[in-house]
């Protein structure tokens, strides 16, 4: 079954209530395209949000280029025009750490909620369609960056750019979408010199390991 936007949840739900509401439940597994299916018409912003929060706490490994794909599937719809979220099966069905997710979303809750309280709809057309094709291109972008093999601490900028992106589109803040403009272009030099760094020392890293 493919994941899609549907028509679950109010449409002026609050976004953390949205988020919390689509990772929780009894199961040990939630697959993408369950966590999907629960998002309302802000499905795109708020899928931007969601498969970027995972990056920014401690995962299990390989859940930073799931969600990293996920986010890299959302941007291209972004970019095409398309008005309804649509994940390819391969992706919906794809099983994650229920608790684990939960228990992170749950850490993150207060930050999230202070961000709500200061969003309000402003600078409208930073929101519309086509400003969401340009802010589509820059997730596209950043779930590029979180898909490739970062040293340690490189996907938390780039998901930190793609969280407040998705959190300016569901909200329909143009102030937070310039925000994440902005960290989005430091996330990228952030990246740059950690991966820089980690090159230039991988030789006396090599160096220092026992070899027999």
């Amino acid at each position: 079954m493919q994941g899609g936007t549907g028509s679950h949840g109010a449409p002026h739900a609050r976004t953390s209530a949205l988020l919390l509401a689509a990772v929780s439940g009894d199961q040990d597994k939630i697959t993408v395209g369950e966590i999907a299916g629960t998002l309302d018409a802000r499905a795109f912003g708020l899928s931007t949000l969601l498969f970027s929060i995972p990056s920014l706490l401690p995962m299990p490994p390989g859940l930073p280029t799931v969600v990293g794909l996920a986010l890299l599937i959302v941007s291209i719809q972004m970019v095409a025009g398309r008005a309804e979220l649509w994940l390819p099966r391969v992706l919906s069905q794809r099983a994650l750490p229920r608790k684990r997710l939960e228990d992170g979303f749950r850490k993150i809750l207060p930050q999230l909620e202070t961000a709500e309280r200061l969003a309000r709809p402003r600078l409208l057309f930073l929101t519309g369609k086509a400003a969401t094709v340009g802010v589509g291109l820059v997730v596209l972008i950043m779930a590029v960056v979180l898909i490739l093999p970062l040293p340690p601490g490189g996907n938390f900028p780039p998901a930190l750019a793609c969280a407040v992106l998705g959190l300016g589109l569901a909200e329909r803040d143009g102030i937070i979408i310039l925000i994440g403009l902005v960290t989005s272009v430091v996330s990228t030099a952030a990246v740059s010199i950690v991966t820089l760094v980690f090159v230039q020392s991988l030789p006396s890293l090599l160096e220092r390991l026992p070899f027999g």
